[in-house]
């Protein structure tokens, strides 16, 4: 039998992996695609404390490890965002660093993310002009 030949789009099709996690505190849920060869997203929904952090930090350091350009974190679907989720997303923009991917964070309309980017002195404005967390 004969493969079917593949085209250039193919390539760029996306893959989809969501994880659900389920903790004493809260809900968490994890879409991950990749909307180019070597372009991540990362969505996540509900709440990210202490407990969820650890799931979000995994998926993030596997993703910004398997050689990808740009890593976009959405989380416009967050619900409740602690120091916690915070520190995630530093530890992550070090790892981005390091793998020299570019790491973008998308608050979107998410009130819990924005109130914590609201309290720190960071550069960070949200949907119109996201920025990389630094």
């Amino acid at each position: 039998m004969v493969p079917e030949p593949r085209s250039a789009d193919h390539e760029l099709t996306t893959t989809t992996t969501t994880t659900d996690w389920l903790n004493a505190g809260g809900r968490m849920s994890l879409r991950v695609h990749r909307p180019g060869l070597h372009t991540v997203v990362v969505e996540a929904t509900g709440e990210i404390d202490l407990s969820t952090a650890r799931r979000l930090d995994e998926v993030l350091h596997s993703r910004i490890r398997s050689q990808v350009d740009e890593v976009v974190i959405d989380l416009s679907g967050v619900t409740f965002f602690s120091v916690a989720g915070l520190n995630s997303l530093l530890r992550a923009q070090l790892l981005a660093d390091t793998a020299g991917a570019h790491l973008t964070v998308d608050t979107g309309r998410s009130r819990a993310v924005r109130r914590l980017f609201a309290l720190l002195p960071m550069d960070f404005d949200g949907v119109a002009n996201a920025r990389p967390v630094r």
